[in-house]
């Protein structure tokens, strides 16, 4: 699905700037070479970098809980 219609950036291309590094959507905009445009972007893109903020957030949660011995595998 297309994130940006003005510069063909897909969710699959957000999602690929955020894996190499990015981690805000103005670094993303960056990284996928979205210039000002319409603007229609600008909730979508922040809706994906949050996500994965926090999905990072949980995982970080999940491995320092494991680490102290409250989480144990099944």
């Amino acid at each position: 699905m297309y994130v940006c219609i003005c510069h063909a950036v897909t969710e699959d291309d957000v999602h690929g700037c955020i894996a190499a590094g990015a981690c805000s959507p103005k670094e993303v905009r960056a990284a996928c070479g979205m210039r000002p445009g319409c603007g229609s972007c600008t909730k979508r893109l922040c809706a994906l970098v949050s996500q994965r903020r926090s999905a990072a957030g949980l995982v970080d949660a999940l491995a320092d809980l494991s680490d102290e011995g409250v989480v144990t595998a099944a």
